[in-house]
């Protein structure tokens, strides 16, 4: 069997073309805070990345590096600035926080402004998963669902998602509802295979390096490697694309696959929160 290697890359560049077109016709451009609490590099280095996404579409992005020592007051007060600020578009946080601030997520992420909320955290935003239409949904539960449907009609097919995080596997496991698929959830990658071998389409967001093999897999399986490690001095994640060549129908890789479609995505929910914005606004 032929497995055709999906790549995230050409999917972002796809978007953000077209964002870019749609950006060049407005004004005040679309405008993007960071919020980034202390100095780990990794964190840096997500947040180089979306500013150079934001700036490729011509919007403007305005990084806040915050000292680690920042407090739940002043971070919650540097919000509230950005929330009242009528020239800023989307708010994010760059997570994990530091220190005492991880366990105070929740309260940081409640106190964003719902409608520049452009990682779809908010509680409000998470909620609307259960209606219909969402506004803000997960950049990574909606790259998934971009890959999803582009390939394959969720109805009546099962999705196993193996992970249990707030920002990927719980949304998509509702969006993949709403489009009738069947989805079985494993919060942690124990006794996984079994499940995972009858999967339609399999979404390995926990797990061990390179865990996933041909043996796993449905023969013509859509397969989504959403793990992130560094093994032997290389990126790599839970599924070992070597062994799954030739029995996954299709295979979403890391690295190259999720990762630029993710950033595409916050563009995307950007643009989403400037029309409900400066549209909304001019309405009125």
């Amino acid at each position: 069997m032929d497995t055709v290697i999906v790549k995230g890359s050409e999917m972002a560049s796809v978007i953000k073309a077209k964002l870019k077109e749609e950006v060049n016709d407005l004004f005040p451009k679309p405008q993007l805070a960071i919020l980034l609490v202390g100095d780990d590099e990794e964190s840096r280095r997500y947040v180089r990345l979306k500013e150079k996404a934001v700036d490729e579409i011509g919007g403007q992005c305005r990084a806040i590096n915050l000292p680690e020592n920042t407090t739940l007051v002043e971070l919650l007060g540097q919000i509230r600035e950005l929330n009242a600020d009528p020239h800023t578009h989307g708010i994010l946080v760059q997570l994990p926080l530091p220190g005492p601030l991880a366990t105070e997520q929740e309260t940081v992420l409640s106190s964003l402004s719902v409608v520049k909320d452009v990682d779809g955290f908010h509680p409000f935003n998470r909620g609307k998963l259960f209606s219909t239409p969402p506004f803000l949904v997960s950049c990574a539960a909606l790259a998934c669902m971009d890959i999803i449907t582009m390939y394959r009609n969720p109805r009546g097919l099962l999705t196993v998602l193996v992970g249990d995080s707030f920002d990927l596997v719980q949304p998509l496991a509702l969006l993949l509802m709403a489009r009738g698929s069947r989805v079985c959830i494993i919060p942690e990658a124990h006794e996984w295979e079994e499940v995972a071998a009858r999967a339609d389409v399999l979404v390995v967001e926990k797990g061990r390096p390179l865990m996933v093999k041909a043996d796993h897999l449905k023969p013509g399986a859509l397969v989504i490697d959403a793990g992130f490690h560094w093994e032997a001095g290389r990126v790599c994640g839970n599924v070992d694309p070597m062994s799954v060549t030739g029995k996954a129908g299709w295979l979403v890789p890391v690295p190259g696959g999720i990762g630029p479609l993710l950033i595409a995505k916050l563009l995307e929910n950007l643009l989403t929160a400037y029309r409900e914005q400066v549209f909304a606004a001019d309405d009125w």
